[in-house]
């Protein structure tokens, strides 16, 4: 039989109820405090998304042409990555430091810029247009395809052998085919040109943008704006203007990796060329780069167009706008909202010298920076062109940094060029005043150089008088203390043993070094300012040039290579005769006389004069001038080094006083040792003898 169970009895009074008797806990949501700050949280979101739209409205709104629709450029977001992407560091091979290294290339350095400064650009023109790319779905010709196949940028180089001529003639024949194809109104973009010379930053706006060029001014004139990868561009200029010789070039980096200037390079940190360039002989022109690139118009270098007016109009249509600094002209207000524009290249510019960079290096630089940095610039290219004795220059000088280039570490011509490397030192304006730049500075030298005055043997010389010159100016430095050697000491080792130094840049340039201490450089830019007028130095030069033109620079270093190897030569038979060894003696000798039958033909070529002959002639009328200048005999000096002093110089000098130095000629030998190497520091460095002098380089920068 069950039994029931007990009845609950009522609770006592004050009694604790069971745990399964307790009520449920309330949820947090019944919490008040909780929606008071849910409640704050919200207002605070209104008011970042208020602040937002105010920003954004602030943007100029697009003002029509007078055409009857304009549409709006699409806007394409990109939302910005939070973390930057890492920076990717080749590490340079090992330093080796021979008597005369090569210079050393420089590491590859990649680093993306980040989308935050166009945030808060304002597009300056009014007038904007939409992108046209080609449809990315066509089929593509087979000469495109190859030219899109071929990949090489900074951080994945592209490599090929020097001694492989083959390929080297197929890879410059894929590119020379792939540009001859390449159509305005269906390019794309080359799938490397994110890579270099870089994407624009988006959103940007397309715009139309109307320059005016001088006429007087030759070369490459800047416009302040930008072709995005693969964009067609177009041009309009006036019916009156088209048969002004005017020619649109979209980019800056303009060496030919393909040529045989860059047989040396054999891993290509970019495409082998990325600039083109169309003639303006029509009222309405279109370009398209795969790549990208700053747009410029060139302006032929005939008295014609200076006498016609002062400047033509051009409409550049579809381009983005860059950085742009110019000395002089932009605001401080201009400034501070050009250097955050979408492109990724920027140039600061003033009369005498254009910098080209990649825009990151400028973004967070001052006005007041920029402005010294262009003063700067402006009083090294005056000191050179002082120096030179040039007069009136027809067109700016201009430095451009590059993942790749054909010569060296830098190279001189128009433009100057050096790795990306040295482009945050191009635009650093206290390193410049404080430290100098020998490598900048070195090239300059090559523009300003003049064979009237450069010897066989001196092309990497009577350029650096302007690097002392520059280093004094504008760091402030000592003579002879630019670069680091001991200038004194130098000259009395030369003159001690001047053929056992004669392959030595800076033992020749220690030359030069007491006659500027005595005298001063006034006497030295004398001397160029009254060489360049003389019919005897002119007639003793053009022997050697005759009919040869541009063509003799080459008959010239192959005359230079021919001396070298002749020296080395003379110095193993002496040495094989010294050991006994006579297979490495006849083996030289055999060499020694295939080489005079080389000199023989390069003497043939130069019109039956020898380089040494025509050398021997311009240092007497050099010396004559110099000491004329210095109001003293210089030739006892130089005739230390080896340099003529006839019976003929005598008699003319003989009204001025012989001058040596004191304690010269030295009885023992007593350099220093140099601080840094032939080369000087990576941003220092000189291409080499292989490098062009810029005597035909520079033409019409005069």
């Amino acid at each position: 039989m069950a039994i029931p169970p007990p009845k609950r009895q009522p609770p006592r009074p004050g009694a604790r109820r069971p745990a399964s008797e307790q009520p449920e806990k309330s949820s947090f949501l019944s919490n008040p405090l909780f929606w008071v700050f849910f409640a704050f949280l919200g207002l605070i979101a209104a008011y970042l998304l208020q602040q937002r739209l105010a920003e954004m409205n602030q943007r100029p709104a697009p003002v029509a042409e007078k055409t009857p629709v304009v549409e709006k450029p699409p806007v394409v977001i990109e939302t910005p990555k939070v973390e930057p992407p890492p920076v990717v560091v080749v590490t340079p091979p090992p330093v080796v430091q021979p008597p005369k290294p090569a210079p050393i290339k420089p590491p590859v350095i990649v680093e993306e810029e980040l989308p935050k400064f166009n945030r808060f650009y304002k597009t300056v023109s009014t007038r904007l247009v939409p992108a046209h790319l080609g449809d990315p779905k066509t089929t593509l010709k087979k000469e495109i395809k190859a030219g899109q196949e071929l990949r090489a940028s900074p951080t994945a180089p592209f490599h090929v052998a020097s001694g492989d001529g083959a390929k080297r003639a197929l890879l410059r024949k894929t590119v020379e085919e792939y540009w001859a194809k390449i159509d305005p109104d269906r390019c794309l973009p080359h799938p490397d040109a994110e890579a270099f010379p870089g994407k624009v930053l988006e959103p940007a706006d397309r715009v139309i943008t109307a320059v005016s060029i001088p006429v007087n001014r030759s070369r490459w004139h800047s416009t302040g704006t930008y072709a995005a990868p693969g964009e067609r561009i177009t041009f309009r200029i006036p019916a009156g203007d088209i048969d002004m010789g005017l020619v649109a070039r979209i980019g800056c980096h303009n060496d030919d990796i393909t040529s045989d200037f860059a047989i040396k390079r054999e891993d290509w940190h970019r495409f082998p060329v990325i600039t083109n360039t169309v003639a303006l002989n029509k009222r309405v022109i279109e370009l398209a780069n795969p790549f990208g690139g700053p747009i410029y118009i060139e302006m032929p270098g005939n008295d014609k167009n200076g006498k016609s007016r002062d400047q033509v109009r051009i409409e550049i249509v579809g381009a983005v706008e860059a950085p742009n600094f110019t000395l002089g002209k932009t605001t401080r207000a201009e400034w501070e909202n050009s250097r955050l524009a979408p492109a990724p290249w920027a140039e600061m510019i003033c009369d005498k010298m254009v910098v080209s960079v990649p825009s990151k290096h400028i973004r967070e630089l001052s006005y007041a920076d920029a402005t010294e940095l262009m003063k700067a610039w402006t009083e090294t290219v005056e000191a050179c062109d002082w120096l030179a004795a040039w007069k009136d220059r027809r067109s700016a000088e201009r430095i451009v940094s590059d993942a790749e280039i054909s010569i060296g570490w830098m190279h001189s011509g128009y433009p100057i060029k050096c790795y990306l490397d040295s482009a945050k030192d191009s635009v650093d304006v206290q390193k410049l005043r404080k430290e100098g730049n020998w490598g900048f500075f070195h090239e300059l030298g090559h523009n300003h150089q003049s064979s009237l005055w450069t010897y066989a043997g001196y092309t990497e010389v009577t350029n650096n008088l302007f690097s002392l010159y520059c280093m004094e100016k504008i760091a402030g430095k000592k003579l002879g203390d630019g670069h680091g050697e001991d200038m004194a000491a130098m000259a009395a080792e030369m003159a001690l043993d001047p053929k056992a130094h004669a392959d030595s840049a800076f033992h020749l340039l220690s030359q030069y070094y007491h006659p500027v201490k005595q005298f001063g450089w006034i006497s030295l830019q004398q001397t160029f300012a009254e060489l360049s007028g003389r019919k005897d130095i002119k007639k003793a030069d053009g022997l050697v040039k005759k009919n040869l033109g541009i063509a003799g620079r080459e008959v010239e270093k192959q005359q230079e290579a021919i001396d070298k190897e002749k020296h080395q030569l003379e110095l193993k038979i002496k040495a094989a005769v010294r050991e006994k060894k006579e297979d490495d003696k006849a083996a030289a000798e055999t060499r020694l006389a295939e080489i005079f039958k080389e000199e023989k033909k390069i003497k043939e070529a130069l019109g039956a004069l020898s380089k040494h002959d025509s050398d021997e002639r311009k240092k007497d009328i050099f010396v004559r001038t110099w000491s004329k200048e210095a109001g003293a005999n210089l030739g006892p000096y130089f005739s230390n080094f080896g340099w003529p002093y006839t019976d003929s110089m005598k008699t003319m000098l003989t009204p001025l006083k012989p001058w040596l130095p004191v304690n010269f000629p030295p009885t023992k030998p007593g350099a220093k040792p140099a601080k840094s190497t032939l080369f000087g520091s990576k941003n220092e460095a000189m291409a080499g003898k292989e490098e062009a002098q810029g005597d035909n380089q520079t033409t019409n920068a005069q």
